[in-house]
């Protein structure tokens, strides 16, 4: 399932060879919905299968070589949680809101990877999909940490074009079931099974706190120091946390391309374009 991880030049190469024939892909078909000889058509198919082919094995690969790293540790019984990532730009097929990734299993008190993404004033770019980071600043959803035994753990990724990731884990000593949780971060919708096999979904629209003192002298709140490697919890005072007081946008943010915007709930899509 996994391979070894690519490197910058690598993963650009990918992506590029994804693009070309995706590119490709669309503007054969096209030409197959334009042609009305039978003939023509039959060698249009081909060779749009052709590409199609070809950019679903280097999306395949693109997925299977993304770099694993630890973005936390479990409370409860100091397991490490390494999911996948792309810590090279926003360009790449990871930051899709609609993305479907592979990951590593996760102990049994993982609930749910929330995250937020610090611009660094570098101004947003992205790929041609929408890209929906969350806020530049951490933040908690009280409607999770509601639950008995769940805490949360707030951590931080460095990126290599310098922007700076702040995932936010929960566990729980019990998980809730699967329809009270949430979407991964950066997806945007939220698809689950429940206990009895059906399915269902939900968008985005939890809210959000950023008051974040309150929840770590609660105790519902824990952090691994910066720069730490993600694998050990601090045991510092709650006021000496680095992730509080931080500056940054305090919304939901979507990026697409060099558009940058907040966003309001998903149900209007409200959206402010931010300059930049």
């Amino acid at each position: 399932m996994f391979k070894q991880p690519f490197t910058r030049r690598e993963r650009d190469a990918l992506l590029q060879k994804y693009r070309q024939a995706y590119d490709a892909y669309n503007r054969a078909m096209d030409e197959a919905d334009d042609d009305t000889d039978d003939d023509d058509d039959d060698s249009a198919d081909a060779l749009a299968e052709r590409y199609r082919v070809a950019f679903a094995e280097a999306k395949d690969e693109y997925f299977a070589r993304l770099p694993r790293i630890v973005m936390s540790v479990c409370p409860f019984c100091d397991r490490p949680l390494v999911r996948s990532f792309d810590p090279y730009g926003l360009d790449g097929l990871w930051w899709d809101e609609d993305a479907v990734t592979r990951e590593m299993p996760a102990c049994p008190h993982f609930c749910v990877i929330r995250g937020a993404l610090n611009f660094g004033g570098s101004k947003p770019l992205a790929g041609s999909f929408q890209v929906r980071p969350g806020p530049e600043v951490p933040y908690v959803i009280p409607r999770l940490l509601a639950f008995p035994g769940m805490l949360a753990v707030v951590s931080q990724v460095r990126m290599e074009n310098g922007y700076v990731v702040y995932p936010v884990s929960y566990f729980a000593e019990r998980r809730p079931v699967p329809e009270e949780l949430a979407a991964n971060w950066p997806r945007k919708i939220y698809t689950y099974t429940t206990q009895l096999g059906e399915t269902g979904w939900k968008a985005d629209n939890d809210v959000w706190d950023f008051d974040l003192l309150p929840w770590l002298e609660a105790g519902k709140l824990r952090w691994t120091a910066p720069d730490s490697g993600n694998d050990t919890l601090s045991t510092d005072a709650p006021d000496q946390c680095p992730y509080l007081n931080l500056r940054g946008e305090r919304q939901r943010m979507v990026v697409q391309g060099s558009r940058f915007w907040t966003a309001g709930l998903p149900d209007g899509e409200a959206v402010q374009p931010i300059d930049s």
